[in-house]
């Protein structure tokens, strides 16, 4: 179900997280404060932005598509939100290649990447960040 806010959308359900993406989210946590993932309209679909919560303003169209159980909120920009109802996602982390590591998001400074992992049905991988 969808809740509108203001200009933003919202939807409330839980968004499953790997152990390590999970203690990645801690660390980010420890190190900036709460934190927000954001897979914004200029990512590859496949690899959400970690930024500071306080220096998030989501725009008109994003969703808050819902919360790891780190309770960091995960949100998706408009041209994203396709047959989202339909899949299940869940965040995992990988190595940031070098040129990676010069994004703005947050865990590129300690040598990770989050990975958006989409799923049509449960255990069912259907696509996945390389």
């Amino acid at each position: 179900m969808l809740h509108h806010a203001g200009s933003a959308t919202h939807r409330h359900r839980a968004v499953a997280a790997t152990e390590d993406a999970d203690d990645v989210l801690q660390l980010m946590t420890a190190m900036h404060g709460p934190v927000v993932l954001y897979l914004a309209p200029d990512t590859d679909g496949h690899t959400p932005n970690c930024v500071r919560r306080t220096e998030f303003r989501p725009a008109p169209g994003d969703t808050l598509v819902g919360r790891t159980a780190w309770h960091t909120e995960f949100w998706m920009a408009e041209p994203f939100q396709a047959g989202i109802d339909d899949i299940d996602l869940s965040i995992d982390v990988r190595s940031a290649p070098g040129t990676d590591r010069r994004s703005a998001s947050l865990e590129t400074s300690c040598g990770f990447r989050f990975a958006l992992r989409i799923h049509a049905e449960p255990d069912a991988l259907v696509g996945e960040a390389s």
